[in-house]
C-alpha cells in the first residue's frame, strides 16, 4: 500500500490517478479483513494530500461500512473535507448505506429540513441538494417535508429510524460474542434504555449538567463488560512485560517509544487491589488491545451503571454516602465549591492517608446487571469524544502540543467520579472530561467486547 499511501511520494508533482491505478487501489483494499489494517488505511487516508486517493480509499472501503468501524469513522471525517467531489462522494455514500453517524455531520453543513422547507436556505448548489438528498436517505424520508417529521421526533427523543446508527459504531454482530462470558466479565442483553437527566429532575445543580439533558431511550446490542475496573496489579504485571514494550497493538497515534508504566507506580496508597489509576487514554487503548477488549462508549458505559430504567446511581436513585468511595468519604463534607477545591489543593505526598480503595470495597455499589464499582473510587475512560459524542479518533503524530491540548478532539469522556468528586459528580449520567494524555490518580478504566 505505501506505493499509493504513503506521503512521500507525493510531495513532488505528478499526475493524478489514472483509472486502471484507481481500480488497483480499490482492489487491493478489497483483499484486507482485519479490523486494523483497514483503521491504518482510513488513518493514512484521512489525512493524505491527495484528494484523489482519499476518495479511492473512500470507495475501497465501502463494502466494510457495516462491520469495521473505522471506515464509518473515516467516511463521516470526509464530510468536513476541503474539497466538494470528496464531500459529496462522502455524503451519497452516507445515504446509499444510510449512515447515521453521518447524519448529525450533515446538519452542520445546511441545516435541518426546517430551515428551508419553504424557502432556500444557504450554503446553495450542488452540495446543498447532495446533502439534502442524503439526509432524506438516512431518514428514510421521501422528501424535506417527510424529513422534517423524522427531525423534529429526533430532537425530541434523540432516536434515529430504524436502520440508522446515531453516535455508535458496531464492532461486529452481537452474535459473535463468546458463547461462554469469559472470566471477570458480564453480559448486558440488548435492550432499550434509559439515558441521560431531565433538566426538571436536577435542583439547583453545582455543576453543568446541561450536555445530560435530555432523558431520552436508546438501544445497544448484546456486549460484555468487566465487573470490576482494572487493578494495579492486572496492568503493573503487563506495563512491565514484554508486550508493553513491543506496541504492537497500541494505538497507531500513539507517541513514539511510549512507556505505559504507571505514573505513580511509587504511592503506596494506590495498592495493588486497588484501581489502575495514573494511567492516560493510550495506555488503557494498548492494555486493552491485548486481552481482545476495548474501552467502553459512553453510552455502553451508561447503560451497564444504570440499567435499563435510568437510575441516577447502579443501585437506585437515593444517593448513599456509604456506598462509595467519594469526597465525602476522603475529606469530609464539602460546604461549598471553593471549599471542595480548598481541600482538594491540600493533596500531597500524605494528604489524604487513604485515596481509593481496593475495588468491590462497596457491596451496595453494584448494578442491576452486576457490574461493581461504576461510580466512585475512580472516574473511567471511554471511548467517546466529549464535544462530537463520537468514538475517539486521536490524530495528534507530529503536531505540536500546543496545537492539540487544548483542541475538541483530545477530550475523552469520563464516566463515574473518583475518590475526589462531590456529589453531583458521582451520578450514572455526569458526563466528565479530561485530556486523553493525563495521567491523573483519579482516572482508572475497564474493557468491553462487543
Amino acid at each position: 500500500m505505501d506505493r499509493f499511501l504513503a506521503h512521500e511520494p507525493w510531495q513532488k508533482s505528478r499526475d493524478p490517478l489514472t483509472d486502471a491505478e484507481r481500480a488497483e487501489l480499490r482492489a487491493e483494499i478489497a483483499d484486507f479483513r482485519h479490523p486494523r489494517i483497514i483503521e491504518e488505511i482510513c488513518a493514512m487516508a484521512a489525512t493524505h494530500p491527495r484528494a484523489d486517493v482519499r476518495l479511492t480509499v473512500l470507495e475501497g472501503v465501502e463494502p466494510f461500512l457495516a462491520t469495521h468501524p473505522a471506515a464509518r469513522e473515516f467516511l463521516v471525517w470526509l464530510l468536513g473535507d476541503d474539497e466538494d467531489f470528496v464531500v459529496f462522494t462522502a455524503a451519497t455514500i452516507a445515504g446509499r448505506h444510510r449512515v447515521g453517524e453521518a447524519y448529525e455531520e450533515l446538519v452542520h453543513i445546511t441545516g435541518p429540513a426546517e430551515a428551508g422547507l419553504f424557502r432556500s436556505t444557504k450554503p446553495v448548489g450542488i452540495g446543498a441538494a447532495v446533502v439534502a438528498k442524503a439526509m432524506d436517505r438516512i431518514l428514510g424520508a421521501e422528501d424535506r417535508a417527510a424529513r422534517l417529521g423524522i427531525e423534529r421526533e429526533h430532537a425530541e427523543t434523540g432516536q434515529l429510524p430504524p436502520g440508522t446508527a446515531l453516535d455508535e459504531h458496531w464492532d461486529y454482530d452481537p452474535e459473535n460474542l463468546p458463547g461462554a462470558v469469559p472470566d471477570g466479565m458480564v453480559r448486558v442483553p440488548a435492550s432499550d434504555f434509559v439515558t441521560g437527566i431531565g433538566m426538571d429532575d436536577v435542583v439547583h445543580p453545582l455543576y453543568d449538567v446541561d450536555d445530560a439533558v435530555p432523558r431520552q431511550v436508546r438501544h445497544l446490542p448484546d456486549f460484555l463488560i468487566d465487573r470490576h475496573p482494572v487493578t494495579n496489579r492486572e496492568y503493573d504485571a503487563w506495563a512491565d512485560g514484554p508486550q508493553a514494550a513491543e506496541h504492537a497493538l497500541c494505538h497507531p497515534d500513539e507517541p513514539e517509544g511510549k512507556d505505559h508504566r504507571r505514573g505513580i507506580a511509587g504511592d503506596a496508597r494506590f495498592g495493588p487491589d486497588h484501581p489502575a489509576t495514573g494511567v492516560d487514554w493510550f495506555d488503557a487503548y494498548a492494555y486493552l488491545a491485548h486481552l481482545g477488549k476495548r474501552l467502553p462508549t459512553e453510552l455502553e458505559w451508561e447503560k451497564a451503571a444504570r440499567g435499563e430504567q435510568g437510575a441516577r446511581y447502579p443501585w437506585g436513585d437515593e444517593f448513599d454516602p456509604d456506598a462509595l468511595r467519594w469526597f465525602g468519604a476522603s475529606f469530609g463534607p464539602a460546604r461549598s465549591l471553593e471549599h471542595w477545591r480548598d481541600v482538594l489543593s491540600t493533596f500531597d505526598a500524605t494528604t489524604p492517608a487513604v485515596t481509593t480503595v481496593p475495588v468491590g470495597s462497596h457491596p451496595r455499589n453494584v448494578s442491576p446487571y452486576g457490574v461493581v464499582d461504576m461510580v466512585g473510587n475512580c472516574w473511567e475512560w471511554t471511548d467517546t469524544n466529549f464535544f462530537t459524542r463520537d468514538r475517539m479518533k486521536p490524530m495528534i503524530s507530529g503536531r505540536p502540543r500546543t496545537e492539540w491540548a487544548t483542541a475538541e478532539e483530545t477530550s475523552v469522556v469520563i464516566r463515574g467520579g473518583a475518590w475526589t468528586s462531590m456529589l453531583e459528580q458521582v451520578t450514572t449520567y455526569f458526563r466528565g472530561k479530561d485530556l486523553f494524555t493525563d495521567r491523573h490518580n483519579e482516572i482508572g478504566f475497564r474493557g468491553v467486547i462487543r
